[in-house]
Formats: structure tokens, C-alpha cells, sequence
């Protein structure tokens, strides 16, 4: 017997349980839309039936009635840049979630004056256990006409700046400060509240909407307070059903993600005719190479 068909078959048996294991076990990642964790958005995803987006080329072809949802945790290179300015223009709704991120970028590729801080937003009064988890109970008339907002939770979040060209939409209490030296206590030169932390825009035939904090978001603050029906109510500006999709192109993956990534093309390749036929023939030449063997040696 040959020394590495033992070992063929032991890497075999070892590597198909694991990649099952890696197939079936869900994504540990932040901000992931199959992340049934703390830390994930599964609950927003099955709440609003969020499709996927893993690139850019399969942005929305016709946006108007659509919402693009970006956590712009990895920069942006110009081609995606130009396709967030396209969808927009021609009719979609981009919400973008950022607090330390690079959601600047698109705000200013898109000629827009407001910003993210990205500077700490904390409030010692106004929170939810700590600081760091301020209260938000002001909002614009704009948001829920029929039943008012009490209040939204959030998480390490920021706030906005430069907002004369948009239509604020929620404000931090008068008591939040922005903490500029990150020493978490407030300092004569910090700016005070009320501060703004959601604002939109109309921008073309579409809707730019720029939010203080991505971790509203996920499966352990979506249900804090009035945070889903805030979500919802931005959603709903526009009186559009609007279909949801989610940009996963934009923060970093896991080894897990990565894994899960390799995974899905390697099935998607085989599932195609051709590729089931590549298959089908190795496993074949595979099993039966050791009876033409067995052939060739009673000859």
C-alpha cells in the first residue's frame, strides 16, 4: 500500500466534518445578518426580510422604492463610491449606520457638509446603566406623526456635525457631551448637547440618511426602548414600502466568515452542471483507480 493513501483518508475524514460544522455554524462577526449573537442582526434581518449584499455589482437596478443599509467599517474605493452616488440619485434610500467608521467618505463623495464626529458621545444623566449608553428622547415631528417616540438606547455611539444642509431627525439630551480627549469626563472646550445623532437629506431623486451609531442595530439593542420603531420610522419617511438591503462588503470578517465565504463559492461551482460533472468524474477516477490497479497487476 502506497504511504500517502492512509493519510489521504484521514485529511478526508477530518476535513469533511469540518467543513460541515463550519457550513451549519452561524457567523460570530459583528453587524452579520446571520449572526444570531449579541452582537449580530439577525433579529433586524428577519424583521425586515434584509437581502445581502456582497458587492456592488448587485446593487438594486432599478433603487427607487429600495433602502441600502451600510456600515462603512472598511474604507471605500472610487467605483463603489460612484455606485452609492448612482443608486441614490436615481431614486434609492442609503442609510448609512457609522460612528468610528468611514462613512465621511461617502458623505463627502456625495458633496454633502455633514459629518460624523467620530468622537464619543456620553451622557451621565440621560442613559441606559452607564455613559456610554446614552437616551435619546428628542425627535423630530417628522418621525412617527401617529404615535410618538419616547426614547432609543445607544451604544458607544457618535453624533453629527456640520448639519445646516439637512433635516435633523433626533437629538441627544441638553446634559450628552462629545468626549474629544476620550477621558470620559466632560471638559470646557467639549461641545454639550443637545447634539444631533440621525439626520436626512433628499439627494436626487433619492434619500441620503446618516445615523450616529450602527450598533442600533443589532440582536441586543434592536428591542431596547423605541429603537426598532425608530429603524422603522426612518424606513418609512419616504410613505415607500421600501425592500431592505444590507452591505456586508464594508466591515471585517472573521476567519469564520472567510471559511463560511470559501465554503459558499466551492458549492456554488459545484452545483453548477459543469461543475457537478468535474465531481462526479473524480469521484469516479477516485474510487476506481484501485480496481484498474488490481486489473493491470493480474495481467
Amino acid at each position: 500500500m502506497k504511504p500517502y493513501r492512509p493519510l489521504l483518508a484521514i485529511a478526508l475524514v477530518m476535513t469533511i466534518p469540518m467543513a460541515t460544522l463550519m457550513w451549519f455554524y452561524p457567523s460570530t462577526g459583528d453587524f452579520r445578518a446571520d449572526n444570531p449573537f449579541w452582537n449580530g442582526l439577525e433579529a433586524f434581518n428577519a424583521r425586515f426580510q434584509v437581502q445581502i449584499v456582497d458587492s456592488y455589482d448587485r446593487l438594486p437596478s432599478t433603487p427607487s422604492g429600495t433602502a441600502l443599509i451600510v456600515i462603512p467599517y472598511k474604507p471605500f474605493v472610487e467605483i463603489d463610491l460612484e455606485a452609492l452616488r448612482n443608486y441614490v440619485s436615481q431614486g434609492g434610500t442609503l442609510m448609512v449606520l457609522d460612528d468610528y467608521g468611514y462613512g465621511n467618505q461617502i458623505l463627502s463623495y456625495l458633496g454633502l457638509e455633514v459629518r460624523f464626529t467620530g468622537k464619543p458621545l456620553l451622557d451621565p444623566l440621560f442613559n441606559y446603566r452607564n455613559e456610554w449608553l446614552p437616551r435619546v428622547s428628542k425627535f423630530s415631528d417628522l418621525l412617527s406623526p401617529d404615535e410618538r417616540l419616547n426614547s432609543i438606547v445607544l451604544n458607544h455611539a457618535s453624533a453629527l456635525s456640520n448639519t445646516s444642509d439637512v433635516t435633523v431627525l433626533a437629538w441627544s439630551s441638553r446634559f450628552s457631551y462629545l468626549d474629544l480627549d476620550g477621558d470620559s469626563t466632560y471638559d470646557t472646550e467639549e461641545p454639550m448637547g443637545p447634539l444631533p445623532v440621525a439626520a436626512y437629506v433628499k439627494f436626487g431623486e433619492g434619500y441620503v440618511a446618516a445615523i450616529a451609531d450602527p450598533s442600533i442595530l443589532i440582536n441586543s439593542m434592536i428591542e431596547m426602548d423605541d429603537n426598532l420603531r425608530f429603524m422603522t420610522s426612518i424606513l418609512n419617511l419616504r410613505r415607500l414600502n421600501l425592500k431592505v438591503h444590507f452591505d456586508q462588503s464594508h466591515f471585517p470578517k472573521t476567519r469564520l466568515d472567510e471559511a463560511k465565504q470559501a465554503l459558499k463559492q466551492v458549492h456554488n461551482a459545484v452545483s453548477t452542471p459543469v461543475g457537478t460533472l468535474f465531481l462526479i468524474t473524480v469521484i469516479l477516477i477516485s474510487t476506481s483507480n484501485p480496481i484498474w490497479r488490481r486489473k493491470v497487476v493480474k495481467h
